[in-house]
């Protein structure tokens, strides 16, 4: 009790503004080893959450308070009801708020900072999943690079776009009227956190993943309908003999007549993998190798390397159906798809980027469900969270 009554001593002073974490050991080390503290602390300094916690102090200690401190709290409820005064610059305002918070240092630790100085500190994977709980999945975000070169922010309330003479959001809404006759390029970019689908001018479809660029014209005139792919994408193409449809990548080319099929194609991954669900695909890496694809099997390139594999192609578009299925994924490499996914860093200690990760979850999740299947994997794995960088370790 001696120790705990210190540390409120200090918060007093720190308060008071008579110190500071960077000039005092005690309370750097304190705001360290209470983190959730020091928010609550600095919640304390905006006005209206202070004038929050006057007013509960009141509420629940009203029948134990004597009049004078009442009064004294009423005082300084009014003071930062008023705000800055004309005239009365915003320093003399601060180091006023920072007098009024501490002289209701009795509301603050009504409201639960006693609790926190005398209470052991949460399990750091508690906290972790507490944190996680914060982080939300990635949705409908995507932006369009039209032929003028200007770049137009997509309604995220929509899901996708659809090319012809003009082009409308799948709903039929107006986006861009009277484009060019000329055939021009465009591209459909989706951030870290994002995901959109397209429907091109031969009616074909793409859904495109997070932190993907499709890159296709307005309309197909040529010998060969030919878009570019930067990430992760799943087609559904429009059959055309006359017209084969080709999906060039930095690691590959995709030849396609008819067929639905994804390729997952990023630039920091060790492997590009092109995936057929339906229909037949040629595809040749950027060596000249090639491999003809019959549907549940996909090419896995990687180290100048081509192979093929035999899957469940249904687990390879899992994203497209709003999950994550993890069947013996590397956890190095199931993080890398949750972070694009959840516009998160997240850092894997290399003794654990080989751990086989087992489980499914849905992408509508927060971050903490996808935690819980990493402990599940293996409990003895520790994780840290600060604001939205994640470290998993041992």
């Amino acid at each position: 009790m001696q120790e705990t009554t210190y540390r409120v001593d200090l918060l007093k002073k720190y308060l008071k503004g008579t110190i500071h974490p960077d000039n005092h050991i005690e309370l750097k080390k304190l705001f360290e080893e209470y983190p959730d503290l020091f928010d609550l602390v600095h919640r304390l300094e905006d006005p209206s959450h202070l004038q929050q916690a006057l007013q509960e102090y009141r509420y629940f200690h009203s029948a134990h308070t004597v009049h004078h401190k009442e009064q004294t709290l009423q005082n300084i409820l009014h003071r930062i009801e008023e705000g800055p005064k004309q005239g009365v610059r915003s320093g003399t305002y601060r180091a006023l708020l920072r007098y009024t918070a501490a002289a209701s240092i009795l509301a603050i630790l009504s409201m639960g900072i006693w609790y926190l100085l005398s209470r052991p500190n949460l399990n750091p994977d508690l906290q972790a999943l507490k944190e996680a709980e914060k982080l939300s999945p990635g949705s409908n975000r995507a932006t369009l690079l039209a032929a003028d070169g200007s770049v137009i922010e997509l309604n995220a309330s929509q899901s996708g776009i659809v090319i012809g003479d003009q082009i409308t959001y799948n709903d039929g809404s107006l986006l861009l009227k009277d484009i060019q006759e000329e055939t021009v390029q465009l591209t459909l970019s989706t951030p870290k956190g994002g995901q959109y689908h397209v429907t091109l001018p031969d009616g074909s479809k793409v859904w495109l993943n997070a932190d993907s660029r499709l890159k296709y014209p307005n309309r197909f005139t040529a010998p060969l309908r030919e878009v570019e792919l930067d990430g992760e994408a799943y087609f559904e193409v429009t059959s055309n003999p006359k017209q084969p449809f080709i999906v060039k990548t930095p690691n590959e080319q995709v030849e396609v007549l008819g067929t639905h099929f994804n390729i997952n194609s990023y630039r920091n991954e060790e492997a590009s993998k092109v995936a057929l669900l339906e229909g037949k695909v040629r595809v040749v890496a950027d060596n000249r190798q090639s491999s003809t694809l019959h549907p549940g099997q996909q090419t896995f390139f990687s180290n100048n390397q081509m192979a093929i594999q035999n899957i469940n192609a249904e687990e390879s578009i899992a994203w497209k159906n709003g999950e994550f299925t993890f069947n013996n994924e590397s956890l190095g490499s199931a993080m890398r798809q949750v972070a694009r996914w959840y516009d998160i860093e997240i850092e894997v200690d290399p003794s654990l980027k080989q751990l086989a990760l087992w489980g499914s979850v849905s992408r509508l999740d927060n971050f903490d469900k996808v935690l819980k299947i990493i402990k599940m994997t293996d409990d003895n794995i520790k994780i840290r969270i600060e604001g939205r960088r994640v470290k998993i370790m041992r």
